[in-house]
């Protein structure tokens, strides 16, 4: 009896409905445009071997690499689940923001990153946000990227018609910057954070050295590609991804070159904001 209910027992399992393919187990990295197709902890590509053996050693769990065939795909199988970092360009990121967030962004050179700037004008002039600073003529401090174009990429990203404004005018300083705007040499001052904090900060609180300007501006420019994971990611785990990525360019060059190529470029990787890829939001 005994017997003849076990191998009853054995027909009915075997006459289940197959169940969908349970995902192999391991941290699962998608990549769009990797020579595989599925999920591989022995990708062909040397680099993107190189990687993966990096961030296993690191994390101290097996690593998959998820090849994908486009950055779309690659989003909707981190929506499901089936991912647990992903490589994503911003349109692809866009429909996610409720449910992911990116944790790390390339940087296009040494300097350049996404320096968080502002836009000083004053008072009187009415010019008290991004899209009132049409046609105006901007002050800088610099023609490095950092102080220049970076800026002016944050400030087309909120929504200012930088197309509009006119020849730019560069100072030495931000002290001569402020002197120059209030003087009416310009329309807008145009400095990083750290250059306005030293600028209007002062030694004495009770004195208020910028009480005739307002910030027309704060932020810093979209980030079109990144490594974006989901919110439900615990935080241990997503400050030891970006511990392990920040030196990566030190620690393992052909890695980042490989994700590098993956990101649209980069020279190395730095933390972001959970709104980074999202345009016009700080």
């Amino acid at each position: 009896m005994i017997r003849a209910l076990g191998s009853i027992l054995v027909l009915l399992a075997l006459m289940r409905p197959a169940t969908a393919q349970t995902p192999p187990a391991g941290f699962r990295i998608g990549i769009a445009g990797l020579a595989e197709s599925a999920c591989s902890a022995s990708p062909s590509d040397a680099a993107a071997a190189a990687y993966r053996k990096h961030l296993e050693g690191r994390l101290g769990k097996p690593v998959l690499l998820c090849g994908y065939g486009d950055s779309k795909a690659v989003a909707a199988a981190l929506q499901e689940g089936q991912l647990d970092l992903a490589i994503l360009d911003q349109p692809s990121f866009e429909p996610l923001a409720k449910i992911a967030r990116p944790i790390l962004a390339p940087r296009a050179d040494a300097q350049t990153g996404r320096v968080l700037a502002v836009a000083l004008s004053l008072k009187s002039s009415g010019r008290d946000t991004p899209v009132k600073l049409a046609g105006s003529r901007p002050i800088f401090i610099s023609k490095m990227a950092a102080s220049y174009q970076v800026p002016l990429q944050g400030l087309a990203d909120y929504g200012a018609d930088t197309k509009s404004f006119k020849p730019a005018l560069f100072v030495a300083d931000e002290q001569a910057g402020l002197k120059a705007l209030r003087a009416g040499q310009g329309d807008a001052l145009i400095i990083t954070a750290g250059a306005r904090q030293r600028l209007c900060r002062g030694d004495d609180p009770k004195i208020i050295l910028c009480g005739d300007v307002v910030e027309a501006w704060r932020g810093r420019p979209t980030a079109q590609t990144g490594l974006v994971v989901r919110n439900n990611l615990p935080e241990v785990d997503r400050y030891q991804l970006v511990g392990i990525h920040i030196a990566l360019h030190q620690e393992r060059p052909e890695a980042m070159a490989f994700l590098a190529s993956k990101l649209a470029g980069g020279v190395a990787l730095d933390p972001t904001e959970a709104t980074a890829m999202q345009k016009g939001i700080r």
